[in-house]
């Protein structure tokens, strides 16, 4: 069902990167059901095509490819000139104690959160500074502020984007761009399944509390959205009830 016209996000144009699981994919359906029109990026063509399937009819389009490289973001170029809201979502992880990580796991992670992310970002910045209009939000996570066993690069790329996300504040919002970091403590999404090291199954099975679901965490990107013209929500941190 689509949103009324007088609904603050209706017919907006929102990018979503990471678009094809996990808390993008709940974001994307969210917004495409209150009337923002949808461009969903992600790697896995089939999963974008189901979550096309799964939107109202004609308020979700989607791209397929990798970030990492310099052709699909080229590719991605001519979409972004109408871009109001961009989503930095897209990550990737891999937990285990530091001594065990590899340069390989280090440049993966830095690659894909970091990288990719802010080249894209810079990319559709630039044409919300010619319009003077536009809203970043940034994917960061609790762990952007603090660091965790086994977690020591996933920490240091999120310490790296949030800080990006409050360079582009700086920068930007004399041009009337707003800026907004969104960071969830422990979401239930698939995003963990590169993690096998004994140590982290063990922690994550012995955990005493329920992750956020990708819905909820997907509610406080709509909050941000929502949020009136002369108010800037610049972090909205979440955490599971009963974590520390």
């Amino acid at each position: 069902m689509m949103a009324p016209t007088g609904h603050p996000i209706a017919g907006k144009k929102i990018l979503i990167s990471g678009a094809s699981a996990g808390i993008g994919r709940e974001t994307a359906l969210l917004l495409a059901a209150q009337g923002m029109q949808v461009l969903a990026l992600g790697r896995n063509e089939s999963a974008l095509q189901s979550l096309q399937a799964l939107a109202p009819k004609g308020s979700l389009r989607w791209l397929a490819g990798d970030l990492n490289e310099a052709a699909h973001l080229d590719a991605i170029e001519p979409e972004l000139a109408d871009v109001d809201v961009f989503l930095n979502n897209a990550g990737v992880l891999r937990y285990a104690p530091i001594m065990d990580l590899t340069a390989e796991d280090f440049s993966w992670m830095f690659q894909t959160n970091v990288l990719a992310s802010i080249q894209l970002t810079q990319r559709v910045a630039r044409h919300m500074v010619t319009r003077r209009k536009g809203h970043l939000v940034f994917m960061t996570s609790i762990a952007a502020r603090e660091v965790y066993r086994t977690a020591s690069a996933y920490c240091a790329t999120k310490h790296a984007l949030s800080a990006m996300a409050r360079s582009f504040r700086l920068e930007l919002q004399e041009f009337g761009i707003k800026v907004s970091e969104i960071a969830p403590g422990m979401v239930d999404t698939d995003i963990r399944a590169s993690s096998d090291h004994p140590v982290v199954v063990a922690a994550i099975q012995n955990r005493k509390f329920s992750p956020l679901s990708p819905a909820e965490v997907a509610s406080a990107v709509m909050f941000a959205l929502q949020s009136p013209p002369n108010l800037c929500p610049d972090l909205i941190e979440l955490r599971p009830q009963g974590s520390l």
